[in-house]
């Protein structure tokens, strides 16, 4: 029931978010960060299916072909010579997204909040 209700908060926020925050993380390396690009295009424009630990996504170019990609890997070519593919930074990519999706949003202070929290730090 856990992976039905992962799966199901994962929304275009939270893909958007997870790209952002994983594009940063890997600003370095120029392959992961194309890796990351094309998986974001490829998860926006290509039907796919997440149950909580194995992403199914239909292969961009063949339209009946679906790639599996679990932590173990993925199953297209390159995953199986063990070359990291689009897929696996898909996967990766609705992994923190899901992550995001269950992480509580922490609530804003009021202004009055604020004011008092600054008066208790000026008093100190």
């Amino acid at each position: 029931m856990r992976n039905a209700i992962l799966a199901q908060s994962i929304t275009r926020q939270n893909v958007g978010n997870a790209l952002r925050l994983m594009r940063h993380e890997c600003r370095y390396n120029a392959a992961e960060v194309t890796a990351l690009n094309k998986a974001g295009l490829e998860l926006e424009a290509s039907p796919w299916q997440y149950d909580g630990e194995m992403l199914v996504i239909t292969s961009r170019t063949n339209g009946n072909t679906r790639y599996t990609i679990t932590f173990s890997g993925c199953d297209c070519k390159a995953g199986q010579h063990g070359r990291r593919c689009w897929h696996m930074a898909a996967f990766l990519l609705i992994q923190r997204a899901a992550q995001l999706a269950l992480t509580p949003v922490k609530p804003r202070m009021s202004d009055a909040e604020y004011e008092r929290v600054l008066a208790l730090c000026d008093e100190i």
